[in-house]
């Protein structure tokens, strides 16, 4: 389980290139449908696929430059999806207080969980995103 993925492209891509690649390439039917998001700190905007219900495959390119950044590339990355948390179940009063045994034993169980779910069926899917685009990406000649 990595939870990230790297595909080493020949050529420079900016967001609005993979965007306009997976538009005339992304088998939307079999595959999944796609959007775009912006992180809260307006710095950085990706591709999201989505995976599991708390999970979501990003993807975004990166510019080779710098020490540790040699090649161009895609990454497609685990995330956690925006919709995973409904506010409405969220119980804002346990953030005012201590937390109990209790609390801290039913905090543990959903990090658990939700590791678990990310390392299985979100990987999966993971995995097979990554696939398909690297098909795509060698198919249309910008595979290094």
């Amino acid at each position: 389980m990595k939870g990230r993925q790297t595909i080493v492209i020949n050529k420079t891509m900016t967001l609005e290139d993979v965007l306009k690649f997976m538009e005339e390439h992304w088998d939307r039917e079999n595959m999944s449908e796609f959007g775009t998001r912006r992180k809260s700190s307006g710095e950085l905007e990706y591709v999201v696929l989505p995976a599991t219900e708390n999970w979501d495959i990003i993807i975004y390119p990166k510019a080779a430059g710098g020490l540790f950044n040699k090649e161009n590339k895609l990454v497609l990355s685990a995330a956690r999806s925006l919709h995973a948390i409904d506010p409405s179940k969220v119980n804002y009063a346990r953030f005012f207080r201590d937390k109990d045994t209790f609390d801290r034993i039913k905090d543990s169980k959903e990090a658990i969980d939700l590791n678990k779910e990310m390392m299985g069926p979100c990987e999966d899917a993971l995995q097979e995103y990554t696939g398909f685009m690297k098909k795509l990406l060698e198919e249309a000649g910008y595979l290094k």
